[in-house]
Formats: structure tokens, sequence, C-alpha cells
């Protein structure tokens, strides 16, 4: 049995199928940062993260200055 262990731990973790980047269709220009730091630093509030919610705070602040044309 003890002979049989280490198949069974390395062939346990195929990859059958290795994703690449053609996969995902993501448009960078469909993507809305503020929209998304919002969301963000809501979940960081939720969970009591100011780590997290300080990050997100600025860039929040640096992406709406950029994309209002301040800086």
């Amino acid at each position: 049995m003890l002979r049989l262990l280490p198949l069974i731990l390395l062939s346990g973790c195929v990859i059958k199928h290795d994703p690449k980047p053609a996969d995902t269709n993501l448009d960078p220009a469909d993507r809305d940062w503020v929209k998304i730091y919002r969301h963000e630093i809501e979940v960081a509030v939720e969970n009591d993260d100011r780590e997290a919610w300080s990050f997100f705070w600025r860039e929040y602040l640096l992406e709406r200055a950029r994309t209002s044309g301040y800086e």
C-alpha cells in the first residue's frame, strides 16, 4: 500500500485544460475602475479591513482625478 501512495498523490492533481489569455475576453476600454474600486471599498468596510480600505480609497481618488482630467 505504501508503494502506491506516491503514485496516488502525484496523479491526483492533473490539469486537463491549460487556460490561455485568449480564453478571456476582456476589453480594457470596458473596465470601469471607479466602479471596481468603489465595490472594493464597500467590501473592505464590511470586513473591517482598514488596510484594504486605505489602499482602495487612494486608488479610487487617483482614478477619479485621472478620469476627470485633474491631477
